[in-house]
């Protein structure tokens, strides 16, 4: 990635004094940031030194207005942030009120237990079931208490994304239908997108896999969840990159729903996605997975994920890494950004674009 994004990680991305709420980019760089600062205040809190996160979100116009904090651990995982003169401050297109935003897997002595309990959850759809979820929920109802629907935001990062997601799905069946922004959403499944080249075999194993869930839901007689309209009319964002093996599936499977409901079968796609095998086979219940989604609008950076280090043996981990990180999404070179590619589908589209 470019030299100012990496530069910017510790102090802030410098570069948009005036944000224009109208631009995707701008919405980007405020939401990636903040949830970055909830990382820093995890961080700064283990290391027990003075916060400077506040940087992350303060430059944008933010206050911090509460902290979500783990009740296993007293980690901290997610954070309300309010936007400063809200009705007063003049600005380009409509911010929003509130932002929720969820940090991800802290892999640190004081973390990596919890976390690693919630990553456990995501493997077998059941991340609805813990306590971070649940609280999570409860943010987000006091939240919008005070405000209305449009002006309140989720955002997350890695197992951050599958909260955000999950609760915007949640309360959009409720009759809320929240913004949601999800970087590098944790999908747990075959990475097809890593193993070949070939878009129309992968389609094939995609279509052979739904086919034998679909046979399997039938024969079992599984329950699965039925369509909701409200739900079809959510579309989150969210941000891959095909470098990342955590998300990277996410890209074939749009592009998969998308051919499937060009040819008349969403629906029996819909159903095969609902369904676990993994959870099947191992005779775990399964709720619902966090790639369950009738639209999105999905952006795909396509820059090479290049690192510093002649180590063969860490060269691979410091590519995810970087593949996987935060700081691509504020990127400042526009040169690079020109490289960044967007998909979507929509549940009600007949065809595809």
């Amino acid at each position: 990635m470019g030299g100012g994004a990496r530069d910017s990680k510790n102090s802030g991305p410098k570069h948009l004094p005036c944000i224009d709420w109208l631009d995707s980019y701008h919405r980007t760089v405020v939401t990636s940031s903040l949830v970055h600062g909830v990382y820093l205040l995890q961080r700064e809190k283990q290391k027990k030194v003075n916060s400077q996160a506040y940087i992350w979100w303060e430059s944008f116009g933010f206050s911090l207005a509460e902290l979500l904090v783990n009740e296993d651990d007293s980690s901290i995982y997610g954070a309300v942030f309010k936007y400063n003169n809200y009705q007063n401050k003049p600005h380009f297109g409509m911010p929003p009120r509130y932002m929720i935003a969820f940090r991800g897997t802290v892999l640190k002595s004081k973390t990596w237990l919890s976390d690693l309990k919630e990553d456990i959850r995501c493997l077998f759809n059941n991340l609805n079931k813990g306590s971070r979820f649940q609280q999570a929920i409860q943010a987000t109802e006091t939240v919008l208490e005070t405000t209305e629907t449009s002006s309140v935001w989720l955002a997350g990062h890695s197992l951050g994304a599958g909260i955000a997601l999950m609760v915007g799905k949640t309360m959009t069946k409720r009759g809320f239908p929240l913004k949601t922004y999800a970087f590098s959403p944790p999908i747990l499944s075959f990475p097809l997108e890593k193993l070949l080249d070939i878009d129309v075999v992968k389609h094939l194993f995609r279509f052979a896999e739904s086919l034998i869930k679909g046979t399997v839901a039938v024969l079992a007689h599984l329950q699965t969840q039925e369509h909701d309209p409200r739900i079809a009319a959510w579309t989150p964002y969210l941000y891959v990159n095909p470098s990342d093996t955590i998300c990277s599936e996410s890209i074939g499977l749009l592009k998969y729903k998308k051919i499937m409901a060009y040819v008349g079968l969403g629906k029996f796609e819909s159903l095969g996605a609902a369904i676990s095998l993994r959870c099947l086979v191992l005779g775990v219940e399964s709720g619902e997975p966090i790639q369950l989604l009738s639209s999105a609008d999905m952006t795909v950076n396509m820059n090479k994920s290049d690192v510093d280090t002649t180590n063969v043996l860490k060269k691979p981990w410091y590519k995810l890494k970087r593949a996987h990180g935060l700081e691509q999404w504020w990127e400042p070179n526009p040169a690079l950004r020109a490289n960044w590619e967007s998909y979507n589908f929509r549940s009600s589209e007949p065809r595809m674009d």
